[in-house]
């Protein structure tokens, strides 16, 4: 069985269905209620739960292991708001780092016993290297980027962990986060060949544990796997 949180848009929206159509077992999460997702979303088990919660999240990560044994965890939600740190907010600033981070720590810790064996996948972003205009998305991005590198390093043997960084993908998040859009639109990654992409990263025996998926990357890999 394959988890994958942050599944009612974006990337986590196409990797559930490309797994679910692979006929691969899936149970998912996301922010909206089962009556707003997409009318082709698969028919999977589905958790609603805002990962802005704590208690949320435990019940979440509970819910997730009666789902029958993970062979893969994907913590893929994230949220994130595009302006000056002035601009931001008390309560913003605090739910962009819950959601970025400190669910993350808390799905990783809660579904480690069950985890052995198999794979975690943590999606960052490459604005944990720094992004002008949205600096507390790309604080919560590196602090899980180190997060990531230091868990691969404890559970070396145990759980294949991978840290993966998409480039900007044509998913809506940085028009709904406050982005004005322009011509570098044109440039981003499309969502079903990123997200083909990520799983490939994530199921792959060798590799580093910390990886770019650019669009260099997601476009090779569509001509070599045929990524629909």
């Amino acid at each position: 069985m394959w988890f994958i949180t942050g599944a009612s848009s974006g990337l986590g929206l196409e990797m559930v269905r490309l797994l679910a159509a692979r006929g691969v077992p899936v149970c998912a999460s996301g922010r909206r209620g089962p009556g707003d997702l997409p009318d082709d979303f698969p028919n999977i088990p589905y958790h609603a739960c805002d990962l802005a919660d704590p208690m949320a999240v435990t019940k979440l990560a509970d819910w997730a292991m009666g789902q029958g044994p993970l062979r893969a965890v994907v913590l893929n939600a994230g949220a994130g708001f595009f302006r000056p740190l002035a601009q931001e907010t008390p309560d913003a600033i605090a739910r962009v780092l819950a959601i970025n981070l400190d669910a993350n720590i808390a799905l990783a810790h809660r579904l480690c016993p069950v985890l052995s064996g198999g794979r975690l996948g943590l999606i960052g972003s490459v604005a944990h290297k720094g992004a002008a205009g949205m600096p507390v998305y790309a604080a919560s991005k590196s602090a899980l980027d180190g997060f990531g590198r230091a868990l691969a390093e404890e559970w070396r043997g145990t759980v294949k962990l991978r840290v993966l960084h998409p480039g900007p993908v044509a998913t809506g998040m940085a028009t709904r986060a406050g982005r004005t859009p322009d011509f570098a639109d044109r440039v981003f990654l499309p969502p079903r060949q990123t997200a083909a992409a990520l799983l490939a990263a994530l199921n792959a025996e060798s590799g580093a544990d910390r990886q770019t998926v650019s669009f260099l990357r997601v476009g090779l890999h569509r001509v070599l796997k045929g990524a629909a």
